[in-house]
């Protein structure tokens, strides 16, 4: 039926084919795919801290303010795996290779270091865990 199943009901329903309008509507339900995708709140919250870091760890010229803003950010977003961590949402060692991941690139930039794709690691580790 796609996705105008009423529109077919309506004439069976006036034409007074009940039972064919409820075998169609049932037919229609039970190709209904209900999707449903839980994350996180510490997790949602690391990703998006991650997210806003990236354009600072690309940033060639950063300024004092804006190693000083990637370096919260990027403690921030270690903050929130913690958290993840401490509400049961993976086992220590589900965690240590994104805390390593982030120490790297904390190093990486600590002095003024960038470059680009420095977070896809730990992006792709952190979905792969969620």
């Amino acid at each position: 039926m796609g996705l105008t199943w009423a529109a077919n009901l309506v004439p069976l329903i006036d034409q007074g084919k009940i039972e064919e309008a409820k075998a169609a509507l049932q037919s229609a339900l039970s190709t209904l795919v209900e999707e449903l995708s839980v994350l996180p709140l510490p997790v949602l919250r690391a990703k998006l801290l991650l997210k806003r870091a990236e354009p600072l760890v690309e940033d060639g010229q950063r300024s004092e303010a804006s190693n000083e803003r990637l370096e919260t950010l990027l403690n921030e977003a270690r903050q929130q795996l913690e958290m993840a961590e401490l509400l049961g949402y993976g086992k220590r060692k589900d965690f240590e290779p994104l805390y390593a991941e982030l120490k790297k690139i904390k190093e990486k930039t600590g002095g003024g270091g960038c470059g680009k794709g420095w977070l896809d690691e730990v992006k792709a580790k952190l979905s792969k865990l969620f």
